[in-house]
């Protein structure tokens, strides 16, 4: 077959790889090869190769040695195409490729390979020219050392200079880096108080490769390019000029979606911080800022969903509450109503005792509860609060927290005192204060229903919570 889709290549020399002098990048078979069919695949990289060669054309290079490499096939059927590899133009007996080279060899091999090619090189001197246009920057210099603070460990930034006394480093991301390379240099930055970013071969997103993914996103979702393009700009307004690209979150359909935004931005208009992981970062626009809002509005918004879904059922069940308390003077057949009360609060998690009135103590805070937020009795025959006031101080003493929190809640100070003895009534108020300061076991609050409370009355649920010394020193401010 003569073309049509490719097959995965098979590498019969897995240990050689080549430098592309042209693009500064390290490339395995599988990447040298590249997409297309079978037909482009040996017009475009076998026979090309061979006749730029001839040309004086040296292009792809041993990573190692640094000899012209080609693509050559082993003996198979035509019908298959694992049989590529690639090997040395000419025997090279003293080359084994990265044949028994520590891992770490091979990365500092490969990166140093990278900052030879002629578009890293090109890339580190648009930088530098950009640089040099904006008098904020000042001792700008390409591939110097770093010195760490120790005194002994040193890194080589591609560019390096100072703005506003700060260092800065400039690091030019090309080719496939390692993650643990990508980190060191964070960790090396970041430990000499130095400032850090990044600049891309390219600004799409979508077919960053992993190295770029991991920068990427360790940098707040924000890449970095410069260009012939915005170094004439950066020459002409004098600040210094880059293309920025990130993602940008918004909410769409109550889900959060990261969109593609890119514009042309200044040096200056740069953030710098070091993330929770340590990593040194450069942004124009805060991703974390505007993603954390975003969270928390949606946060927000689930909370009031689920308020709005637990009222749905719990508003029902207050209203029965204030009506079983409000109609019980009335004669309405107590006994009925309060067995389905029970009943529809039993299924909420309330107990509630069996009886409305002759029970161990509900019933006299209830009263008291909605009396204050009618302004008026409730359940009784009495017509003023001050009335209702004096029955519960003479006869249900462990209920007056509750109806003092009430009436503090829904300000009913003046209306209970426009009618009746004021004198009295405050005189009251002292011994009620004093035996809550005290200890009196008789004016001791009835905790045992502050749930129930909190549920009814979730506007005053703070006060009723209360205990009898945090009022009476609210009370006295």
């Amino acid at each position: 077959m003569d073309s049509g889709p490719r097959k995965v290549a098979l590498a019969h020399e897995p240990h050689y790889g080549v430098l592309d002098l042209a693009e500064g990048r390290c490339l395995d078979l599988y990447e040298f090869v590249g997409e297309g069919d079978y037909a482009e695949l040996v017009e475009r990289r076998r026979v090309a190769l061979e006749h730029e060669l001839l040309d004086g054309k040296v292009r792809y290079v041993c990573e190692k040695c640094g000899n012209a490499m080609v693509l050559r096939s082993i003996p198979a059927n035509k019908k298959t195409e694992n049989r590529f590899y690639l090997k040395h133009r000419f025997k090279n007996e003293d080359c084994g490729g990265t044949r028994g080279v520590s891992h770490d060899a091979i990365c500092a091999m490969r990166y140093g390979n990278t900052k030879e090619g002629a578009a890293h090189k090109l890339y580190k001197s648009i930088i530098a020219r950009s640089i040099a246009t904006d008098p904020a920057f000042t001792n700008p210099e390409v591939e110097s050392h770093w010195v760490d603070s120790d005194g002994i460990r040193w890194r080589q930034p591609d560019v390096q200079t100072e703005c506003n006394g700060v260092r800065v480093a400039l690091e030019v991301q090309l080719s496939t880096t390692f993650l643990h390379v990508i980190a060191q240099r964070q960790s090396f930055y970041r430990r000499n108080l130095g400032r850090l970013i990044w600049f891309f071969r390219d600004l799409d997103i979508a077919k960053f490769r992993q190295a770029e993914d991991d920068i990427f996103y360790s940098n707040n979702r924000n890449a970095f390019h410069v260009s012939q393009v915005t170094l004439e700009r950066s020459q002409r307004e004098g600040r210094f000029t880059m293309e920025c690209a990130w993602h940008e979150p918004r909410l769409v359909d109550g889900a959060i979606v990261d969109v593609r935004m890119q514009d042309t931005v200044y040096f200056d208009q740069l953030q710098f911080d070091v993330s929770a992981v340590g990593a040194p970062r450069t942004y124009y626009f805060d991703y974390d800022r505007a993603r954390a809002a975003l969270d928390d509005q949606l946060r927000r918004q689930a909370e009031y969903d689920q308020y709005k879904a637990r009222e749905a059922v719990d508003a029902p069940l207050r209203q029965l509450m204030e009506s079983m308390v409000l109609g019980y003077a009335d004669g309405l057949n107590s006994a009925a109503s309060w067995d389905n009360v029970r009943d529809r609060f039993g299924r909420r998690g309330f107990d509630l005792p069996d009886h409305f009135f002759y029970n161990d103590g509900l019933f006299p805070i209830l009263q008291a509860a909605y009396s204050a937020k009618e302004g008026r009795p409730v359940a009784c025959r009495q017509a003023h609060l001050i009335q209702l006031a004096n029955t519960l101080f003479n006869s249900y003493k462990r209920s007056l927290l509750v109806f003092s929190a009430m009436m503090r809640h829904y300000d009913r100070a003046e209306l209970l005192l426009s009618r009746g003895n004021k004198e009295e009534w405050l005189k009251k108020v002292g011994k009620y204060h004093a035996g809550w300061l005290d200890g009196d076991p008789q004016f001791a609050p009835d905790r045992r229903y502050d749930d129930l409370l909190a549920f009814l009355f979730p506007e005053a649920a703070d006060k009723l919570r209360m205990q009898p010394c945090e009022l009476i020193s609210k009370r006295r401010r």
